[in-house]
């Protein structure tokens, strides 16, 4: 009996991911299709508003809150199996490192994290630096972005899954991608699983007004003595996540509707400015906490150690996470398909992607059935 076709419309971490668990099942014959791939990076891909996942830093932080109990859910198991492929698979770019947050404002409450991490261990008050109200620091996962999204592709293909790299105008043009005849059944057995981030705002047939970016500008230096990431939560948000070969990811900004994708020079230098603050050893020679952020000479000093600046733009959704099954109709053929939702990560798809899998692959054997 032949297995039933899927089609997994993105390659970011979210479609990658997803189309791995699905063809894991062994159940289904899966086929991703995109318009940018994971690889070298082309002008194009470079220039694109709609593929989030290869600018990310991306490391594991808790992104829900303490009463956020689903998302806790799906971080927990993400960070579970991650912390397990970083031991069995090192080659997947995934890697233990201690991490470090550092809040400006605290809730009162202590981050509900702190009994899930390994080593797990609140700042004292003479550790924290200026502006800083309290801190923990624990075992963490760093992702090397480029190579993660290299090691998924290339298990799913291994695995018997094809990719096909083509841009789709409308989500029912997934099903051409399978099969080049007309359907002249009620219903059209293929199902479609939409991991189009910020594409699904203008992809015909989904047209998601919820969805916006958010946009992300970065500055990648060479720095090898950073060994672990840092993260800065407050007014004045800022991060140092090193990958693993010598370069660290620096940031952010978190600008909501913004859509410009070439780098502000002015925020480069707002970048590396906080940087210097949050991790003074990014120079060398520097130790302890620095505390004056208008130092140009340091700036300029690590403005030497820059390997690129970055725009990406987080598919941020009103309501969140679109996560739902829905019947379409096919506009050529007329014939009903199911599409699997599973959209709208904002700036936690690395660190949710596998649990966000696990679901859709268990929406779509609900489906088959």
């Amino acid at each position: 009996m032949p297995k039933q076709q899927v089609v997994v419309v993105g390659s970011g971490v979210i479609g990658l991911t997803t189309a791995n668990k699905i063809q894991s099942t062994g159940k289904f014959n899966v086929t991703i299709v995109a318009e940018h791939t994971p690889g070298p990076l082309s002008s194009s891909d470079m220039q694109s508003t709609n593929w989030a996942s290869p600018w990310a830093g991306a490391h594991w932080r808790a992104w829900s809150s303490n009463e956020d109990t689903f998302l806790q859910q799906i971080e927990i198991q993400t960070y579970n199996e991650m912390m397990s492929l970083a031991v069995s698979e090192p080659q997947s770019g995934i890697s233990k490192a201690r991490g470090t947050d550092i809040f400006e404002v605290a809730s009162g409450m202590t981050p509900w994290y702190i009994t899930l991490v390994e080593d797990a261990r609140e700042l004292s008050a003479a550790e924290l630096p200026e502006g800083i109200s309290y801190g923990l620091e624990y075992t963490t996962l760093l992702i090397d972005v480029p190579k993660y999204l290299v090691y998924l592709k290339t298990k799913f293909e291994a695995s018997g899954g094809t990719i096909v790299q083509r841009c789709i105008d409308h989500i029912a043009d997934a099903l051409r991608v399978v099969s080049n005849k007309p359907s002249g059944h009620a219903v059209n057995t293929t199902i479609v699983v939409n991991c189009t981030g910020l594409g699904s705002r203008n992809l015909a047939g989904v047209k998601d007004s919820n969805m916006h970016p958010i946009r992300g500008q970065t500055v990648v230096v060479y720095a090898p003595a950073i060994k672990h990431t840092i993260t800065r939560l407050g007014k004045q948000f800022s991060y140092a996540i090193p990958r693993g070969d010598g370069t660290v990811v620096l940031g952010g900004t978190a600008e909501d509707g913004d859509w410009n994708a070439q780098p502000v020079p002015s925020t480069t230098d707002l970048i590396l400015q906080r940087a210097i603050f949050l991790e003074p050893a990014l120079l060398p020679g520097s130790s302890e906490y620095w505390n004056i952020a208008t130092d140009s000479k340091r700036i300029a000093e690590l403005k030497g150690c820059i390997i690129s600046e970055n725009v990406g733009f987080r598919p941020m959704r009103e309501g969140g996470v679109r996560l739902e099954t829905q019947t379409c109709a096919d506009p050529v053929f007329g014939s009903d398909f199911t599409v699997v939702h599973c959209y709208g990560h904002s700036g936690y798809g690395y660190q949710t992607s596998i649990a966000f899998a696990q679901r859709v692959c268990q929406m779509v054997e609900d489906v088959a059935n």
